[in-house]
């Protein structure tokens, strides 16, 4: 029987998993998952539970991009077929417990054109005819916009939130049912991927790297020199958003600063951000960054439905930190291109940045091709 070994337990890694144990091609090979942290974990070395999560491609139209295009398409009709198959007289709150997902309109505003907003028609937006519901919105409709009155475009459309933890949780349970093997283990990353594949003492086809920014403990120096930490802090606070909202280019505010509501489906709780700053490795929280989160959703109108604390305040819950795994050119998922280490072959699947969940399932079918190659 062949055997894969899986480094990480995030969103990545886990998915990964599944689908080498859900396809027919690989479904008897045996996988093991190692990884120093897995879900119910609260570290920032560990990402995947920091995030937000909904879906919103971050692609570009860029044929640099074409493959992480599909990655993101792939992954959001997969969670909307999941969504649309029903088990009998299963409520729609039970079935977003029992996925971690939920449906959820988004909508998404720019302070500022770019090329996203190429034409104020969508045009600059490649997933504009592949998500449901999309639709322009009208700026002059005070309702549902900024109330700071800077946004130059805005969109809306159906979306998946994800309710991180416990979708995590899932993803692990199910890895698990199909036979996948979780090892928690501290990985002596000072022998590199050598001194994993000799530690492992057992016959190995390949070794799937999926440890984020962990990576560049396994790569060479100048690919370790590409890998990157995108800091992202946020603030959970009570009650469900009846939608998601984001705000990019915002006027007057650092360009690292970005505005985000993602309620967690079935969780009574709402991830408000946010942050997007490059090269910061710093996992405090910044309580006058988690005081501007705060000030600028009150500001600009976006979540007023979870005001509910004392004097019309947010009902904070916590503030958190989380280093997103960025890597110079994008993620690179592919085969060791310098042949495999002590005969077994390497896959890498890291770099996602801060699109790790809404790449995970075309990512991980791109993993399990390459596997299939193998043999």
């Amino acid at each position: 029987m062949s055997h894969i070994i899986i480094l990480g337990a995030g969103v990545t890694g886990l998915q990964t998993a599944i689908s080498l144990l859900s396809s027919p091609s690989t479904s008897n090979y045996k996988v093991t998952v190692i990884a120093s942290h897995v879900p119910g974990d609260r570290s920032s070395d560990y990402t995947s539970p920091w995030a937000g999560g909904d879906w919103r491609s971050s692609a570009s139209l860029s044929l640099e991009d074409s493959e992480v295009r599909e990655w993101d398409k792939k992954t959001y009709d997969h969670w909307m077929m999941s969504l649309d198959d029903s088990v009998e007289e299963e409520t729609t709150e039970a079935k977003e417990c029992r996925l971690g997902l939920g449906r959820r309109m988004i909508s998404y505003f720019w302070g500022a054109d770019d090329s996203e907003t190429t034409g104020h028609d969508g045009s600059g937006l490649w997933w504009k005819n592949d998500v449901r519901d999309f639709k322009i919105l009208n700026l002059e409709d005070k309702i549902e916009v900024p109330k700071g009155g800077g946004a130059v475009f805005g969109i809306e459309f159906q979306s998946v939130c994800i309710n991180v933890p416990r979708y995590l949780e899932i993803l692990l349970d199910r890895a698990k049912n199909l036979g996948a093997n979780v090892v928690r283990k501290e990985i002596k990353t000072s022998k590199g991927l050598v001194g994993v594949v000799r530690d492992a003492k057992q016959v190995i086809l390949a070794l799937v790297n999926c440890s984020g920014l962990s990576a560049r403990n396994f790569v060479t120096k100048a690919e370790a020199d590409r890998l990157f930490p995108i800091r992202g802090q946020t603030v959970l606070v009570k009650g469900e958003a009846k939608m998601g909202r984001s705000y990019t280019k915002i006027p007057n505010t650092n360009d690292q600063e970005v505005l985000y509501v993602i309620p967690r489906p079935g969780s009574g709780t709402t991830m408000l951000g946010g942050c997007k700053q490059s090269q910061n490795w710093n996992c405090e929280v910044d309580n006058d960054l988690s005081e501007r989160i705060l000030d600028r959703v009150k500001r600009e109108g976006l979540a007023e439905e979870l005001r509910s604390g004392k004097g019309g305040e947010f009902e904070v819950i916590s503030a958190q930190v989380g280093l997103r795994p960025g890597r110079h050119g994008g993620p690179r998922v592919e085969l060791e291109k310098n042949g495999p280490v002590e005969d077994i072959y390497i896959v890498h699947a890291y770099g996602h940045a801060g699109a790790g969940y809404q790449n995970s399932v075309g990512s991980a079918e791109k993993v399990t091709k390459i596997i299939r190659g193998l043999v």
